[in-house]
């Protein structure tokens, strides 16, 4: 895709997902990506740079050679427990049309300016559409009311985050199931100004030629993998149930969960792992949760896995079945949100929140249905690039401030 050919807008962005916590979470790295991207389609448009002043300044924000950078004061309040429920965690940033005349916002918890025309990403419903279907730890006495008042605050804080999307001029969603999911849930805001914009791939994912010890070891023998987090949509449950299923016609095989959420073994416990695991105790040790894997660790796994299963219920996107499928891993997902888009004709499609152990049994036992995935996947996965992802995102900017 070729340069951006527009010169001379003043670009306003929220730089904060680049600081502290955030900037190693899903929003976090995704808006770093994109950031790099940008690079190489700045053209001559000055960018004006909002960060939280007590925080470590982004290096990413130097490599423009056209920028200038506001420090936007710390809410310290706002970050320590109980408040955080209630109120902010960051200030509001309120840019002046003199300084931008659009704004990028990556996060809309940090808040959807009205001084300027804003573009604001739209992830997922989540927190929406799951709402009340975690289980939790049983707590007693003053701890179980603050946490029955700080989930209440929680919730409103998240209807007000909600609400901050129709400041936007415009509104770049993700994915399509997710603006499908904004138009019939939200309703709030004209679709045309809805647009989809896919997030990119690539990023920091190459062909590993160092895996660790660990990772080899992982690998001895045959296995199914999974990458991912452990709250309830992930229906984690489920790839128990179906290892469980296969094992006898696979005696070898492995399960492999990664991320670092399998060491919460409370947690495990409230969406149904631990239960599902003590069922079979001679098969459970075939089950394998290393924790968190670096980069190289996770190519050296992904291209010698027999299947990535994803049992997930919804996804705003889904960047490890890009992942798995880059590396030639036959991939077995649902039907759900936003995954038909990602995968295509590259993966074994299985209707929503059926079995999916026929399914794994039927990648592992037909070897020219496993050697077509393994084919389809790479093709698949280099259709998402953050250089487009960037050019589009630009486009939008151009159009919000010309509205």
């Amino acid at each position: 895709m070729t340069k951006h050919k527009q010169t001379g807008l003043r670009i306003g962005i929220d730089a904060r997902p680049l600081q502290g916590e955030t900037r190693f979470r899903g929003i976090g790295k995704s808006f770093e990506y994109l950031m790099k991207a940008f690079l190489h389609h700045q053209g001559n448009h000055p960018y004006v740079f909002y960060v939280d002043d007590g925080l470590p300044l982004p290096g990413l924000i130097g490599r423009f050679p056209n920028h200038k950078i506001v420090r936007i004061p710390t809410s310290n309040l706002g970050r320590r427990r109980y408040f955080r429920s209630f109120m902010n965690s960051y200030s509001t940033v309120k840019p002046s049309k003199k300084d931008v005349e659009v704004f990028f916002q990556y996060d809309a918890t940090l808040g959807v300016p009205r001084s300027v025309p804003t573009v604001t990403i739209f992830h997922d419903l989540i927190p929406y559409l799951f709402r009340g279907q975690e289980k939790k730890q049983a707590a007693t006495g003053v701890r179980k009311y603050k946490n029955k008042l700080a989930g209440s605050m929680y919730w409103k804080k998240y209807l007000r985050t909600l609400r901050r999307y129709k400041r936007s001029a415009k509104i770049i969603a993700i994915s399509q199931a997710s603006k499908n999911d904004y138009i019939k849930h939200l309703g709030d805001f004209p679709p045309k100004d809805i647009v989809v914009i896919h997030h990119g791939f690539g990023e920091d994912h190459p062909d590993s030629h160092k895996p660790s010890a660990k990772a080899k070891e992982l690998a001895s023998k045959p296995y199914i993998m999974y990458l991912g987090g452990i709250d309830l949509r992930k229906n984690i449950a489920e790839l128990v149930r179906a290892f469980y299923a296969i094992k006898p016609d696979f005696p070898d095989l492995r399960l492999i969960a990664v991320g670092k959420e399998f060491g919460l073994k409370d947690q495990l416990g409230d969406v149904g792992w631990n239960s599902e695991l003590a069922k079979n105790k001679t098969f459970a040790k075939d089950i394998l949760t290393p924790g968190f894997l670096d980069a190289d660790d996770m190519s050296y796994l992904y291209a010698r896995a027999k299947a990535f299963v994803h049992p997930t219920l919804y996804e705003g996107f889904g960047l490890p079945l890009l992942e798995a499928m880059q590396a030639g891993c036959p991939v077995i997902c649902y039907d759900n949100s936003s995954l038909p888009e990602l995968v295509g004709n590259a993966a074994l499609i299985v209707k929503n929140g059926s079995p999916l152990a026929p399914h794994v049994k039927k990648v592992l036992s037909d070897g020219k249905l496993s050697a077509r995935l393994a084919k389809e996947g790479p093709k698949q996965a280099a259709k998402f690039t953050w250089e487009e992802t960037a050019a589009k995102t630009l486009e939008t900017l151009l159009s919000a401030a010309k509205s």
